[in-house]
């Protein structure tokens, strides 16, 4: 709504209200009292001779009175009226001396509104946006704008002031001058170079002041001060979130894991971040890309050589993959078949991870951390899991419609004997 409505609107409601208050106080004064002329006395002694004069003449008709006794009646009677109802000031002139008041408060009680209204509101809230009272953000601008026109002076005396550069680059940022502080940032950087916190403070200053894209110089600086600190909390959020620009939700997903493990749990930022990874993981289908998956046959290089399974790690876990008689007449020989270790609880990235085909089953598998699907996230690190098998008529690793799977409840790490049958269909 422009402003021009919006002042249009408050007058006229304004008004509306006026009228109504008028509307209650001003007729009572504006018109003669009614309860009054009822009981007016002249009226009332008028009315009470007349009645009288009416009487003596009934008398006089009645042969009660002679016209002598009549005409003394009538006379005493007209002195009695004349002296209990003496003469008066016109009606009009009573009239206008009674009804001064309501016409003093018709223009009173509007220009009081005003004032109070002036004095106790807020009338520049009316104003087009230009003149509105300033909102809070613009507020803070104008309390820090003599900082920064001090730190500027300063560092112009200094400008070898790290410390001074990057309380402007942060004052710059909190106004959303981002090129400014992209440049401020540069400057730090070229005054203390190789500091990945400075990296990636320049990194986003810089993604910032080009519409919130980290691709180009922003991912450069990040990767640096990934290089120079692996586990440097904004970087590894700044990496995600240029991955999951670039539609890479698997590697968006697996920095914020990384992320998720280097931060105070159960607080608001490692919830935004198990987010986060859960939206990448929808977006890339449910799993990573099966890098390190075995080989198509499910053989290990021990295997193919010995024709045994080889003995399984103590932080390895066991079994045999089976499928159902109802289900086995469903399926090609050809169809591939993922075995999956996951966490019982949180995200359903699969944690290790096997591929083999239908005509292998029942196979007997082992997952330990040679399997698994990230080197950040060993099998090894976690004594609980569970084991899921799922044929996937589309060889993809994300379940579709259609599939056939298994599932295991919760076993611990080092168990060789778990069972995992396939025995029902995806919706």
């Amino acid at each position: 709504m422009t402003n021009f409505w919006t002042i249009s609107l408050f007058w006229i409601f304004f008004l509306a209200f006026i009228v109504v208050a008028l509307a209650f106080v001003l007729p009572p004064l504006l018109r003669r009292n009614v309860s009054m002329a009822k009981v007016d006395r002249k009226e009332l002694n008028i009315a009470i001779y007349r009645d009288q004069l009416a009487e003596l003449k009934s008398d006089l008709d009645n042969g009660e009175l002679d016209a002598s006794q009549y005409e003394d009646a009538r006379r005493e009677i007209e002195k009695r009226l004349s002296e209990d109802v003496p003469t008066e000031a016109s009606p009009a002139a009573s009239a206008r001396s009674v009804r001064w008041p309501g016409f003093v408060l018709a223009g009173a009680i509007p220009v009081l509104a005003v004032a109070l209204y002036a004095y106790l509101g807020n009338p520049n809230a009316l104003l087009a946006s230009s003149a509105v009272a300033e909102p809070e953000m613009q507020q803070g601008q104008h309390e820090v704008a003599p900082m920064i026109a001090s730190l500027e002076a300063r560092l112009k005396k200094n400008p070898d002031d790290a410390a001074g550069w990057y309380m402007l680059a942060r004052s710059y940022g909190a106004l959303g001058r981002y090129a400014d502080a992209a440049a401020a940032f540069s400057r730090i950087a070229d005054l203390v170079p190789d500091n990945p916190d400075v990296l990636a403070d320049y990194a986003d200053a810089l993604a910032m002041a080009q519409g919130g894209s980290l691709q180009g110089r922003p991912l450069e600086l990040v990767k640096r001060a990934l290089k120079l600190d692996a586990q440097n909390e904004k970087a590894l959020n700044l990496a995600g979130t240029a991955a999951y620009q670039e539609k890479d939700f698997a590697q968006a997903a697996e920095y914020w894991r990384r992320l998720l493990k280097i931060i105070p749990p159960d607080t608001d930022v490692s919830r935004e971040v198990a987010a986060a990874i859960a939206d990448a993981e929808k977006a890339a289908g449910g799993v990573p890309p099966l890098d390190n998956l075995s080989g198509f046959d499910g053989k290990n290089s021990n295997e193919e050589k010995s024709g045994q399974t080889p003995p399984a790690p103590a932080a390895s876990i066991s079994g045999t993959v089976s499928i159902s008689k109802d289900l086995a007449a469903k399926v090609d020989p050809g169809d591939t078949v993922f075995i999956f270790a996951q966490l019982p609880q949180g995200p359903k990235m699969p944690l290790a991870g096997l591929k083999i085909n239908v005509r292998q089953l029942p196979y007997h598998f082992t997952l330990d951390d040679s399997t698994v699907m990230s080197p950040d996230s060993k099998l090894s690190d976690h004594p609980e899991v569970t084991i899921s098998a799922r044929v996937s008529r589309s060889g993809q690793p994300m379940a579709q419609s259609g599939d056939l799977q298994g599932k295991t409840g919760t076993v611990r790490l080092g168990q060789k004997d778990v069972m995992v049958t396939i025995n029902s269909q995806v919706p």
